[in-house]
């Protein structure tokens, strides 16, 4: 067929009628996106209390995740402590709206507290919107300089132990050790997060603590790490840090198969660090935002810029990366788990 010059004119001028008009479209849209999000502010719940690790890691993602977002809300971190984390992270699962205004830094080990048997997690963590980790975890054992206790060894003679909430880290781990390798560790509970427990190590109210994360002590304690005034006894995981190449690791302590099986899966429960997640429920469309904006802040050079400055280490993770792991978890040998859950159980109580 053959068309004539001004047909083909008027053809070309409606092509480029419609193409302005879808264009005009485009730009009413994402000009929708942007003052729909323009004064937004979106809360960063925090599970501890001021001061520690968990805290200067989520005050870090707060300066800057809204930054790179569309519409550039305002991220709000406020603390939630008590528990073990358990109260924000019941809060988070159960209370905190669905809308995308509400996020939690939630740690690996309290996402598992419910499958472990905890009857007072009422969560389950394979509902969670990932988002994505900060960093991995490495747990550790230290002692204060002037303590008796020098090294791992002396764990298995007599260690006075600062612990927190029956569900925290550093009162579970503690307690495991005693069960599952034998150590002789004398724990004094009810301390209210790290920052107690540290003072109570300068004081010599204990010698130690045991399970919290490394880079977590690095940041808010860098003056115990700069003059050596802490001796790091144990790392709790499967392979040695390139940070602590001198420092052993917990399941060079185990003498069975059985033992080695057991305390890698507690090694599992607390791969990734410091993941931040939305409420179950929130909209597909809201989670992938997050994400996105999440793996632009982890490449922003101010962002990498105030890490450093703080000496936090960035070890990412994807939030499909952490729901894999948690459907791994929730998937292990029931024997394995039973197990695991009746040590959980009694290292709580």
């Amino acid at each position: 067929m053959i068309i004539s010059d001004k047909a083909s004119a008027i053809y070309k001028l409606i092509l480029v009628l419609i193409a302005v008009f879808l264009c005009s479209i485009g730009i009413v849209v994402r000009a929708q996106a942007q003052t729909a999000n323009t004064g937004r502010k979106i809360t960063l719940v925090i599970g501890t209390s001021v001061g520690g690790g968990y805290d200067l890691y989520g005050r870090l993602a707060s300066r800057h995740l809204g930054r790179v977002m569309n519409g550039n809300p305002t991220l709000i971190a406020t603390n939630m402590p008590g528990a073990g984390q358990l109260i924000m992270t019941n809060w988070l699962y159960n209370v905190a709206p669905r809308d995308g205004s509400t996020i939690g830094l939630v740690p690996s080990t309290t996402a598992f507290e419910s499958l472990f048997g905890n009857t007072q997690a009422n969560f389950d963590a394979r509902r969670f919107g990932w988002i994505g980790s900060l960093n991995g975890h490495t747990a550790v054992a230290i002692s204060w300089h002037a303590s008796p206790v020098k090294t791992a060894n002396d764990l298995f003679k007599d260690a006075i132990i600062g612990g927190g909430a029956p569900s925290s880290d550093v009162t579970i781990w503690p307690r495991l050790l005693n069960s599952v390798l034998g150590t002789r560790i004398k724990l004094v509970a009810g301390y209210v997060g790290t920052s107690q427990i540290a003072l109570a190590m300068e004081s010599g109210e204990v010698h130690g603590l045991i399970g919290s994360d490394w880079d977590g002590i690095k940041i808010s304690k860098p003056d115990w790490v700069a003059s050596k005034r802490i001796h790091v006894l144990m790392q709790l995981r499967d392979k040695r840090s390139a940070d602590l190449p001198d420092v052993p690791t917990i399941l060079e302590f185990t003498k069975t198969e059985e033992e080695r099986i057991l305390v890698q899966l507690f090694i599992d429960r607390l791969a990734y660090g410091r993941p931040l997640a939305t409420p179950p429920g929130v909209p597909v469309h809201v989670l992938e935002e997050f994400r996105v904006a999440f793996k632009m802040m982890i490449a922003d050079a101010d962002f990498r810029k105030d890490a450093e400055a703080l000496g936090a280490t960035i070890e990412s993770k994807p939030g499909n990366d952490i729901l894999a792991l948690v459907n791994r978890v929730y998937a292990t040998d029931p024997k394995v788990l039973d197990r695991a859950t009746q040590e959980l159980r009694a290292a709580s109580q």
